[in-house]
């Protein structure tokens, strides 16, 4: 019963962490594609256009997907963290930028804790 209780505290946590990150994600990235852009400037180089691609789309992607699939979205999200932090490690003193991984880890979590209790069915 604890155990149960514990997992769906969780899934929960992970779910309502990783909606509201995915809504933050999504409202800055349709205000910077319809917002009034002076500048014109688009990726400078392909480290920008992989560190795009790590954070936000990866993580967006991770999160919409872990709540079909906890395990796949889980491990999308975390190995996109990941990366964005190996090809930019001065982002990990940021601790703003480090909260999408946390759902990230809680969905995986999730996800070995009932791969784990699953019984064959015979």
């Amino acid at each position: 019963m604890k155990n149960q209780r514990l997992t769906t505290i969780i899934l929960w946590t992970a779910r309502i962490l990783g909606s509201v990150i995915i809504a933050f994600v999504l409202f800055f990235l349709v205000a910077h594609v319809f917002g009034n852009n002076e500048s014109g400037e688009g990726f400078r180089d392909s480290k920008e256009i992989i560190t795009f691609l790590l954070f936000p789309i990866s993580t967006v992607i991770g999160l919409a997907i872990a709540w079909k699939w906890e395990g796949l979205g889980g491990i999308i999200t975390t190995v996109g963290m990941i990366g964005l932090f190996s090809l930019r490690p001065d982002l990990l003193n940021s601790f703003y930028i480090t909260i999408p991984i946390i759902p990230g880890l809680l969905f995986i979590a999730y996800w070995l804790i009932t791969k784990n209790n699953e019984t064959p069915n015979n």
